[in-house]
């Protein structure tokens, strides 16, 4: 075991076996609403990013 995988096991701890992992796994009622609002709130951003950049791009163009 190298530095990094020791460092990676004492922060993180043991890799779960196949077996382990239903265990961690979310009701689909729960992850759907909660995975699904990510999406959504990148979607609202969106035009107010592309009206940012497209500021940025005229002040550049502009010279100011």
């Amino acid at each position: 075991m190298n530095l990094t995988e020791a460092g990676k096991r004492i922060l993180i701890g043991r890799k779960l076996a196949s077996h382990q992992l239903g265990e961690t796994l979310l009701p689909k009622r729960i992850a759907l609403p909660v995975f699904a609002s990510d999406a959504l709130s990148s979607v609202a951003y969106a035009p107010d990013e592309i009206l940012f950049s497209e500021s940025e791009m005229d002040r550049v163009e502009k010279g100011s």
